[in-house]
């Protein structure tokens, strides 16, 4: 299924602009292929960004509700060692 391309004008610094064209004529592209790439990126990024956010956020709202533990860089190698001792995990 394709999907319907509409026009998009976008002012850019000129320095900006020549290096994108660089950049399309190295990779046998369009400038619009470049544009296109670099704001699908972006925007993807952002997204993922904001997830990241939204995630951090429950999880912190877990921890202050109790619902989530923390657990100290010691007392986590201090567990594995014990594991180790036992024979309890992988060689």
């Amino acid at each position: 299924m394709s999907v319907e391309a509409v026009g998009l004008m976008v002012k850019v610094p000129a320095p900006l602009r020549k290096q994108a064209h660089a950049v399309a004529k190295l990779r046998g592209e369009t400038l619009s292929d470049v544009v296109r790439l670099a704001l699908k990126e972006y925007v993807q990024e952002a997204l993922d960004d904001a997830r990241d956010h939204r995630e951090l956020n429950a999880l912190v709202a877990r921890i202050d509700a109790g619902l989530e533990s923390l657990h100290d860089h010691d007392d986590v190698w201090a567990g594995i060692e014990a594991l180790e001792a036992q024979g309890a995990l992988p060689a």
